[in-house]
């Protein structure tokens, strides 16, 4: 649904359409998107890319009232890419870090990722097929207006708090960084973890008649 202005949400969707059908969001859609973002990653880089993926997802829907309910969340290099299947590991990650979003001053943030540049065991660059490592923020030690914003958003957009790069994440995860701390270095050290609740179970014919429901009385999207 819109959110209010001035509010987030406390809870999060049992379940979201996507163009795979209806899946549940953290045992189902969230793996997925690990998978096929960085289905090798290490585990803690997995459980960030958890976070960043839920959040991402749920600040989308929280903009566009029907996405996820009456409009199915797309896979692609312009969303997030999810795969068919998902894997043990993937949905450890997912269950481990489960309703956890990022937030700053309260709201959601765009919570933008991409692949980046390889990183090499010394801890310089390697290479960078996708062409994606130009949207990667480094953010380690920064906090409010000194964390710089990704160009992959408009950069005045007040939930743009950086990218993170998933092969840079993988990196960092073998030297010893948590998801937390993981987290930190791309979207600053004032990113708040938040943990919603789970929503009830509503069903999908419930889902897409409250998203009809919420079009109808509130009109339009509320952007923050």
């Amino acid at each position: 649904m819109s959110i209010p202005m001035g509010d987030e949400s406390t809870t999060a969707p049992e379940q979201v359409l996507t163009t795979a059908g209806w899946l549940s969001l953290d045992l189902e859609y969230v793996p997925r998107v690990v998978a096929g973002e960085h289905l090798h990653a290490h585990p803690e880089a997995k459980a960030a890319l958890a976070i960043a993926a839920r959040t991402f997802v749920l600040r989308a829907m929280r903009d566009r009232p029907t996405l996820g309910r009456t409009t199915a969340i797309p896979s692609g290099e312009q969303f997030q890419v999810f795969s068919r299947y998902s894997g043990e590991g993937c949905v450890k990650a997912s269950t481990r870090t489960q309703g956890i979003v990022l937030r700053y001053q309260g709201r959601m943030i765009l919570a933008n990722h991409v692949a980046g540049a390889y990183w090499k065991p010394d801890g310089s660059h390697g290479p960078d097929p996708t062409n994606t490592e130009r949207w990667v923020t480094y953010n380690a030690g920064r906090q409010g207006r000194d964390v710089i914003p990704t160009h992959l958003s408009l950069r005045s957009h007040p939930g743009n708090r950086g990218c993170l790069g998933q092969h840079c994440a993988h990196w960092l995860a073998a030297q010893g960084y948590d998801y937390a701390s993981i987290l930190r270095f791309f979207y600053g050290e004032d990113i708040e973890f938040h943990e919603l609740s789970r929503g009830e179970r509503t069903g999908q014919l419930g889902q897409v008649l409250f998203g009809v429901l919420a079009l109808a009385v509130l009109g339009v999207t509320v952007r923050r």
